[in-house]
């Protein structure tokens, strides 16, 4: 009835695996835990191995990084059962309900997603950035996901009817950054139905803020190569072609470019500025296609 995949990479997941194992064994279903690592480090991957004594349970390690999108598509490959449910590494469920739930809202032929959010406590100055963007961000009921369903896709939690992936696959040139968007406009494109509902996990992730927004800035790099597929679904790309309209892109690359440093001492300090966040991330953007430009 159920796979259950987890794509890994440096980070410990024994104890999500215990829950969701333990869940699924109360359901008394068909199910197996598919848990494929991404080439982590020695120690991490030693300890998920031991997922590998509970029933069900298969663990799939590797040498090299191979990026989450062709790592989500090898283990979509590997499944047996009708429903997929994919699982980041970085999460627990909220409720102990939440395989149930999930089963209880599947879609023939399509997509739920359960949401995601944060738990609540004062973060330590290095993590704020991401702590505040994930709660005023990212973090959304239901009904403002169902508003405009495809557009609000996120790999991070989500039941798929297997036969989907027949029609879509996570597309393996976006690497890192932006390849839940387009998956989601791939949704659409094929008109596989999609529905949210509150099913949330805690994203645990509590990343520094200096890694997050380098992570950020590769996003963007590989965004920015392929921008015609997102350029419309994007909300940064959005406000990049109204520059780009307006003459505006080597303006407010120049500005960025002058005001980079202050801004990144204000991100990664204590109360970082969302609104100098959006900034930065258009800013970059303008700078790096202001550059391939010209090259």
């Amino acid at each position: 009835m159920l796979s259950i995949l987890i794509p890994t990479y440096n980070a410990i997941c024994t104890e999500l695996v215990a829950r969701i194992h333990a869940e699924a064994t109360r359901l008394d279903i068909p199910f197996e835990i598919l848990v494929a690592d991404d080439g982590s480090r020695s120690e991490i991957d030693e300890i998920n191995r031991h997922i590998t004594t509970l029933s069900n349970c298969c663990y799939f390690p590797a040498t090299e990084n191979i990026g989450p999108a062709r790592l989500r598509n090898r283990l979509a490959d590997q499944a047996k059962y009708q429903y997929i449910l994919f699982l980041d590494t970085d999460v627990l469920p909220v409720h102990p309900t939440f395989l149930a739930d999930y089963l209880q809202e599947a879609i023939q032929g399509g997509v739920v997603c359960g949401g995601f959010c944060y738990q609540r406590g004062k973060p330590s100055a290095q993590h704020a950035l991401r702590y505040y963007y994930g709660i005023h961000v990212e973090e959304k009921t239901a009904a403002e996901r169902n508003r405009h369903p495809y557009a609000q896709f996120i790999s991070m939690s989500f039941l798929a009817d297997r036969s989907v992936f027949k029609q879509v696959r996570f597309d393996e040139a976006m690497h890192i950054g932006y390849e839940d968007t387009y998956f989601g406009i791939l949704l659409e494109q094929k008109h596989i139905p999609l529905h949210h509902i509150d099913n949330p996990v805690y994203h645990l992730s509590k990343e520094p803020s200096r890694e997050y927004l380098r992570k950020i800035r590769n996003a963007i790099d590989i965004l920015s190569r392929n921008i015609e597929k997102q350029r419309t679904h994007v909300r940064l790309l959005q406000w990049y072609t109204k520059l780009e309209r307006c003459g505006l892109t080597g303006f407010v690359a120049r500005i960025f470019q002058i005001t980079q440093s202050a801004i990144e001492k204000n991100l990664t300090g204590e109360k970082p500025s969302l609104k100098l966040f959006a900034f930065y991330k258009l800013g970059y953007l303008c700078r790096i296609r202001r550059n391939s430009i010209s090259e």
